[in-house]
């Protein structure tokens, strides 16, 4: 399986980004490292993770569960 390479040159969006992933996780996500590639997709999923992080309802800890569970059901190592 062919890999997808990083983005070589990455804007300012795209390494504000990179920080705002890095600070939350310690490494910048493979999703966000991904999606660099289409910094327009990488600003709206950014801006509803953003949304659903700080505005949303649902108790962080549980959130971080789910999001787990969920990528166990998928199969997905993140």
């Amino acid at each position: 399986m062919q890999r997808i390479s990083e983005v070589e040159r990455p804007g300012l969006a795209v390494r504000a980004f990179y920080k705002i992933g890095e600070r939350l996780f310690g490494k910048v996500p493979t999703t966000e490292r991904v999606i660099a590639h289409r910094v327009p997709l990488m600003l709206g999923i950014g801006g509803l993770w953003g949304s659903i992080e700080w505005f949303g309802t649902v108790e962080r800890t549980l959130r971080e569960l789910l999001q787990v569970h969920v990528a166990e059901l998928r199969g997905s190592a993140y």
